[in-house]
């Protein structure tokens, strides 16, 4: 549900015998944020009650309450203040809220429950309610004393200013969802093309003019209105707080818009892509890029390649490097756009959660050499080490006795304290190619004279161990008893009939697998599993599918209805290179709706062109996934970055074995 402000009027409130939550009266909303007027008419008789709309709102207090009286004579007071309506709408507007506080009921109620982000009852959820209480008695106090400065953006009544006012914004008093169009009757005189989940609209057009689309919620309020004129309207956003739009005219200049559908940054060339809620990534003809912030569309760096959402929070970012080569530069920044790491670097590595530190690299006379640099992305180590420890290729440096492992540019090993300082000067090479074993936890083994000697970690040699080849020899030995122990006699994988599939599967994973495959979208998940279990219960009651679990046997059987019922994933036979050019056709993510492939200049093999989707994807935080690696088919699926985790959790369970591009 899209966090929304709320106000309502009812005639008692819950600490009164004859409260009915059903009477109340809905008065006015407005998404994600609280207008200005609704604070201003709350005013300094605003105070906390409990409300039992919400489970925990039963015994504490989570909204605000004033006497309706005083908020009728709030509106007139400003109403003085403010210029003569300039158009028909203006006029329209104020006499809607002059009528809805006058046919309103004893108590006006602000419900912002869903816009503050703390558990009702706590600590922090009543400082935020009391800041409001605070922000609308200031409000008040500006009105009487008639401080027009101070109220200067609410006399430009502007819509976000006021918000929303309509006896329907009750609708927003529960869950908004889809509703029987036939029980809608402002939809009879449209066209509707779909229910929208991530805005909480129909995606509509007038009969008679398909090409324009608008936004409209199941209670009548338009968020894009037919008469913007658009002609395509991205939601895969919403969650992020954004619409992008394209104008009908000239074709190819894309905006964007907020969920209350007010005008962010009018369309200009080019096509928009969200990198977080505050950035936006507008890509124009020829390559050309520019890095914008939200909401102000301040520009925050031009000419960046690609970005991506990092595990520590952060997001890469990559430039053309300055070398006149193919090898763009990387950096990171924070999701507001203030640059970390400057873009210097060929990799930057996650940053520690504790000790804020991460592995860069350059590539320096043909090699790519390691480095360490700390959050401020001051350097702390230089770019002059073959290898530095981490416990992965993306991962902060491994840390021993606060001490890092590495290995310098002529092959020799030693620790880095966490400024970057060597601990010893390098004198001798790792006894073993194997990382883990020439560092341990307390000491590293070393060669000197074709014998392995124990180092500690301040570069003395303690006592020698064996010959360069006995060592080895002997970690060869322990390495393969290890794996003669692992080597336990194969399980066989388990299989499961259809019959058992439906009786055994945990419904809530198979919807949480779907989801996955649906990049989120639990409607999609649900009706997904529902068709599959329809299928099963079809299906040859001998067939057996593999996983170790009933969920993860399932898992293809869901891709497949995905895919083929849903129309969020494809088959593609290694032949049809020319159906990579359309794959919007075949994969309904809005990602692909502009993505174009040149085989001729890209590389002609369908790899090629996976590898072109891939990274046209890159940029929404999405994969490309083969779901059956090694077959002359490809299995194709679109997944989110975030979930990758997870998809391959499930994937070790199961008979599949994705390939991620």
């Amino acid at each position: 549900m899209i966090s929304t402000a709320v106000l309502f009027s009812t005639p008692h409130l819950p600490d009164h015998p004859a409260f009915d939550i059903d009477a109340i009266t809905g008065l006015a909303e407005w998404r994600q944020t609280t207008p200005m007027l609704f604070k201003l008419l709350l005013g300094d008789a605003a105070q906390a009650f409990t409300w039992p709309l919400y489970g925990d709102g039963e015994e504490r207090a989570c909204v605000l309450a004033a006497p309706m009286a005083q908020a009728r004579a709030s509106w007139q007071a400003l109403s003085a203040l403010m210029a003569p309506p300039r158009d028909a709408q203006a006029m329209v507007a104020r006499s809607a809220i002059a009528s809805l506080l006058a046919d309103g009921e004893q108590w006006l109620v602000f419900d912002c429950v869903q816009l503050i982000a703390h558990d009702i009852g706590t600590a922090e959820f009543a400082n935020e309610l009391q800041a409001l209480a605070d922000e609308a008695a200031s409000l008040r106090a500006a009105l009487l004393r008639g401080d027009q400065a101070a109220l200067g953006t609410l006399l430009a009544a502007s819509a976000d200013a006021i918000g929303y006012w309509c006896s329907s914004a009750s609708a927003h008093l529960g869950n908004i969802e889809e509703r029987d169009i036939a029980e809608l009757p402002f939809l009879h005189r449209l066209q509707v093309h779909a229910w929208v989940e991530q805005a909480q609209c129909y995606d509509v057009s007038a009969i008679d003019d398909p090409a324009v689309h608008g936004l409209v919620t199941p209670y009548g309020r338009w968020i894009v209105p037919l008469a913007m004129q658009a002609t395509e309207l991205g939601t895969h956003d919403a969650e992020n707080g954004w619409l992008t739009y394209e104008a009908a005219s000239p074709a190819l200049w894309q905006g964007l818009l907020d969920l209350n559908g007010m005008v962010v940054m009018p369309p200009a060339p080019g096509k928009l892509y969200l990198i977080s809620p505050h950035l936006v990534l507008r890509l124009r003809e020829h390559g050309a890029s520019s890095m914008l912030h939200l909401p102000d569309g301040a520009l925050v760096m031009e000419g960046v390649d690609n970005t991506c959402e990092r595990n520590d929070g952060l997001l890469d970012f990559e430039r053309p490097g300055n070398d006149g080569g193919d090898h763009n530069v990387h950096g990171v920044m924070d999701e507001h756009g203030a640059v970390v790491v400057p873009p210097v670097y060929s990799s930057v590595q996650d940053f520690g959660t504790r000790k804020k530190i991460a592995i860069v690299s350059q590539r320096i006379a043909g090699r790519f050499l390691f480095g360490l640099v700390n959050i401020q992305g001051a350097p702390l180590a230089p770019c002059q080490y073959s290898y530095i420890d981490s416990a992965t290729t993306s991962s902060p440096p491994k840390l021993r006795q606060h001490l890092v492992y590495a290995i310098d540019a002529q092959g020799l090993a030693c620790m880095l304290t966490l400024d970057g300082k060597q601990a010893f000067a390098p004198k001798y090479a790792p006894a073993h190619h194997l990382h883990g074993i020439s560092a341990q936890n307390d000491c590293l083994f070393v060669v000197k004279d074709a014998m392995v000697w124990r180092m500690d970690f301040a570069g003395e040699l303690l006592v020698q161990v064996d010959t360069v080849d006995g060592f080895k020899a002997d970690i060869s030995a322990q390495l393969n008893a290890a794996l003669g122990l692992a080597a336990a006699p194969q399980v066989e994988r388990n299989s499961y009939t259809p019959g058992q599939i439906i009786k055994q599967a945990d419904h809530d994973q198979l919807r949480a697998i779907a989801t996955l495959l649906l990049r989120g979208d639990d409607r999609l998940a649900r009706r997904c599993v529902d068709l599959t279990l329809e299928e099963l219960e079809q299906d040859d009651p001998e067939e057996e599918y593999e996983g170790d679990t009933p969920e993860a046997a399932c898992l293809f059987l869901l891709w497949s209805t995905a895919a083929d019922a849903l129309g969020h994933g494809t088959t593609l036979d290694w032949k049809s290179v020319d159906e990579i050019a359309v794959i919007g056709r075949h994969i309904a993510v809005p990602a692909l709706r502009d993505f174009t492939w040149n085989g001729d200049e890209d590389g002609a093999s369908i790899n090629d062109g996976f590898e072109a989707i891939a990274h046209h994807l890159a940029p929404h935080g999405l994969k490309l996934v083969n779901m059956h690696d090694g077959a002359d088919t490809y299995w194709l699926a679109v997944l989110r970055q975030q979930d990758m985790a997870a998809f391959h959790a499930i994937a070790r369970q199961s008979a599949v074995n994705p390939l991620v591009y």
